[in-house]
């Protein structure tokens, strides 16, 4: 398959030396309408909202301070991308987004695609009410089985699942093989926790790369990890049955930095995103697996921060890919 440029030069990202940025009746009714109202109320823990369907399995909140992180982190990977996906699917029928978090990725590629269905699937129903009529979300766990029919979707997307969510990959690649029709295809894009530097060394005991250290670890305690192989996504992709599997790295960067207008963009976005968003990517997992007290990580988190704005301009990125593959076509 003919190499694809993710964005701009990804590969070497220059440093911007000018850079100075800162049915049982009215019983059932009730009782349906009780659990749907105690699935959006959420529950609290140290001052956060957390999903209460499949309570605890996802550590990170729910709420309108979450919401936004998500959307720029969103903004951040397809400012620094330059599309939604990358797999050479045509005139799609239906799109499945797994972890849809806020929906934006699914209503933007839904106005993108009109004569597509698009649906998108998260544990927490933070979706917003007003959608494109060709979108629909849902209230499930992608690890357990799927209720669509087997041959269905066209394209199946995931962001940062298999980083902090997917705790068995084979069984997640096998699942989405199924209910692939044949000739679709599956993409993964994922970022790990873990730092990289192009020019310099990185102080591995300084806040930023400590936390990184501190998150890989306590995520690990939950079954999962922040910084999968890459490569062995691709590797179990073809495992499951995927051929023309692709995996490209890229970087993305964190500060503003890169030459490049649209990187510097793109990692403006990340560090807004990961400067707002501490607290949410990090509170419950410290406290829950490290046994911190909230008061021990919000100390800890205002020293990443400052470490943070010191690294903005110094080449930090975050190591990551698109991994895609297609459901072999049927034989005519």
């Amino acid at each position: 398959m003919a190499d694809e440029q993710i964005g701009p030069d990804n590969d070497h990202v220059e440093m911007d030396e000018r850079d100075d940025d800162s049915a049982l009746g009215d019983d059932m009714s009730t009782l349906t309408q009780s659990v749907r109202s105690s699935i959006y109320e959420g529950r609290y823990e140290n001052g956060r909202r957390y999903h209460v369907y499949k309570d605890g399995k996802y550590f990170m909140p729910e709420d309108e301070i979450e919401q936004e992180r998500m959307d720029m982190q969103h903004h951040a990977i397809i400012t620094t991308l330059g599309r939604h996906f990358f797999s050479p699917v045509e005139n799609p029928a239906r799109i499945l987004d797994l972890g849809c978090g806020t929906g934006i990725w699914a209503i933007q590629v839904a106005d993108d695609h009109p004569d597509a269905e698009v649906f998108g699937v998260d544990l927490s129903p933070m979706q917003p009410s007003w959608t494109p009529p060709n979108v629909k979300f849902e209230i499930d766990d992608v690890e357990d089985a799927w209720t669509w029919p087997e041959n269905h979707f066209s394209l199946v997307f995931s962001r940062l699942m298999i980083s902090g969510s997917i705790q068995n990959l084979a069984k997640y690649t096998q699942q989405i093989f199924r209910h692939l029709s044949p000739g679709g295809y599956f993409e993964s894009q994922e970022v790990q926790i873990r730092l990289g530097n192009d020019i310099k060394d990185i102080p591995e005991e300084d806040p930023l790369p400590l936390w990184c250290k501190y998150m890989r670890e306590s995520i690990g305690e939950m079954g999962r990890t922040l910084a999968p192989d890459l490569d062995q996504i691709g590797v179990e992709m073809r495992n499951a049955g995927f051929v023309d599997v692709v995996v490209r790295p890229f970087k993305l960067p964190l500060g503003t930095w890169p030459k490049d207008k649209r990187l510097k963009q793109g990692g403006s976005a990340q560090l807004v995103a990961l400067y707002q968003g501490l607290q949410s990517i990090s509170l419950a997992l410290f406290t829950r697996c490290l046994g911190w007290s909230p008061e021990e990580v919000e100390v800890f988190l205002a020293q990443v921060r400052k470490d943070m704005m010191a690294k903005s301009r110094q080449g930090f990125y975050f190591y990551s890919a698109v991994i895609y593959g297609q459901k072999p076509p049927r034989d005519d």
